[in-house]
């Protein structure tokens, strides 16, 4: 891994990304794609973390019509609080609608985050049922013809995710490493997020940035 004009690579063939949401407000999506960015990660949607209603992103539309008008690969996430198969297949479901009629050129995202504090309801939820949900999402992504993928934390995969039943999939990991040190996470991995303090043109906030190491793109 080395920086070049201030993102991080591996190769000649990496490929230079961010993942937004509403957090980062409206994006000058021009101004990100002459940054040097390839890619953008865009969040579809997400489940509330205590009443559990689905939600489609508030900037979704604008983000990935913006991405895909100024040349970006893009890809979508889903931010799932899923209890079980039920809850994940129904995520799956709401976030294909929300695609429906774009054209993704990276994968659609499973991403599993537990929410620990008093009144979140994924706080009990056990390895073996978030090793489920996200399988059947991914099954009921690939059943509409888009690749699937699931994101995690070396944390996630050490407590909620069994990732050697997850090896049909490709990877996407989230490590923050101090002063960009190389991620000691030990399994393989095609995107890595190595910070969430980045600094895009176009995008007023930090924004999370990515490598892309492995052959995704479609």
């Amino acid at each position: 891994f080395y920086l070049e004009d201030g993102f991080l690579r591996y190769g000649e063939d990496s490929r230079v990304g961010i993942d937004v949401s509403s957090h980062q407000g409206e994006i000058d999506w021009e101004a990100v794609a002459t940054s040097g960015v390839e890619f953008a990660i865009i969040r579809a949607g997400y489940r509330g973390y205590s009443e559990g209603e689905l939600f489609v992103d508030p900037f979704f539309f604008e983000n990935i019509e913006g991405a895909l008008e100024n040349g970006l690969d893009v890809g979508v996430y889903f931010f799932s609080q899923a209890l079980n198969v039920d809850e994940a297949m129904e995520e799956a479901e709401f976030l294909l609608e929300a695609v429906e009629g774009y054209e993704l050129t990276l994968p659609v995202v499973f991403d599993w985050e537990r929410i620990s504090y008093d009144g979140g309801r994924t706080a009990e939820v056990s390895g073996v049922t978030v090793t489920d949900c996200a399988i059947a999402f991914c099954e009921a992504v690939e059943a509409e013809g888009y690749a699937a993928m699931c994101y995690g934390s070396p944390n996630t995969v050490n407590s909620d995710l069994y990732i050697d039943r997850l090896l049909d999939y490709p990877f996407w990991l989230a490590h923050y490493t101090e002063d960009l040190a190389v991620t000691d996470y030990p399994y393989h991995y095609d995107i890595w997020q190595y910070t969430s303090d980045g600094s895009v043109p176009g995008i007023e906030t930090r924004v999370d940035l990515n490598v892309a190491i492995g052959d995704i793109f479609a």
